[in-house]
């Protein structure tokens, strides 16, 4: 056994180990300079005072820090970066959209997204920073932007077109309103309205009283059927806005989304039903 620093013309015997390995003094340990601490153990060598391990004591010792660097140092990665959670999510639009494509981490190839007219889009991945941008394939353009939040990990995004007397050269097309999508906020069996009509409405879900704010309204229970009567006031009168029932299969979800009325002066909004299985449910969206 050859130690650095020792003799190599001379051989340990007897276990004695060469006081000139320890030369300079501050190379030596206080362990081998005499400390009266007490009675010691490492890796099953006991030593006390002044004595010096075994070269066995001594090599156990060197595994048992070996072990330990190797059980500690892999979670503590010196200098490595934290991994960017992933978000998944779907898009959807008043009208399908077609041409836009989004990167889904930094350095990777455009991949296109696909819109239905009457359902959530297949479900994709993202890992980067924000915002998620989109761009037209065409043009290469940039007509959409969206951040989603820290902690968020299904979402919904929803493209609504920017008002021509309200766009502008450089600005995106798209305004896109990010949405909790998870299973833990809409679950199987719930109904979800997002207001986007710019009315202010009111009425029933099944027998349950309901004013809606705008944007997402917290999801409710409802079962295998929803019937949703929501009304507006103009001018001291009430007029019907939305009026439907919804049926669902076992395991589904409703979201409802209104947009404003087709026609302007009218007080009857666009209705938009998505129904689907909640993330993990390994089934796609129905079109």
């Amino acid at each position: 056994m050859h130690l650095a620093g020792a003799d190599p013309g001379k051989r340990m015997v007897g276990g004695s180990v060469p006081d000139r390995l320890f030369t300079p003094e501050v190379a030596r340990p206080n362990w081998v300079r005499g400390h009266r601490a007490g009675p010691a153990s490492w890796g099953g060598a006991s030593f006390r005072g002044g004595a010096v391990p075994s070269p066995r004591g001594l090599l156990q010792s060197l595994r048992w820090a070996a072990l330990m660097a190797v059980l500690i140092l892999p979670g503590l990665p010196a200098g490595a970066p934290p991994a960017v959670p992933a978000v998944r999510f779907t898009v959807f639009a008043p009208q399908p959209l077609a041409g836009l494509a989004y990167r889904p981490a930094a350095g990777a190839a455009w991949e296109e997204v696909k819109f239905y007219p009457t359902a959530r889009s297949p479900r994709y991945e993202y890992r980067g920073a924000m915002p998620l941008r989109f761009i037209d394939r065409g043009s290469q353009a940039v007509v959409a932007e969206a951040t989603v939040p820290a902690g968020l990990r299904e979402a919904l995004l929803l493209f609504i077109p920017h008002e021509a007397a309200a766009g502008g050269a450089g600005r995106p097309r798209f305004q896109v309103a990010v949405l909790d999508d998870g299973a833990a906020r809409h679950g199987a069996g719930g109904l979800a309205i997002v207001n986007l009509s710019g009315l202010a409405l009111s009425g029933t879900v099944n027998s349950k009283a309901v004013e809606l704010t705008s944007g997402l309204n917290p999801p409710l229970p409802v079962g295998r059927s929803a019937k949703i009567v929501l009304t507006t006031v103009f001018k001291q009168r009430t007029y019907t806005s939305y009026s439907a029932t919804i049926g669902l299969g076992r395991n589904e979800r409703a979201l409802v989304i209104l947009f404003p009325p087709f026609n302007k002066g009218s007080l009857e909004v666009q209705p938009r039903l998505l129904v689907d299985e909640p993330p993990g449910a390994g089934r796609t969206p129905k079109k």
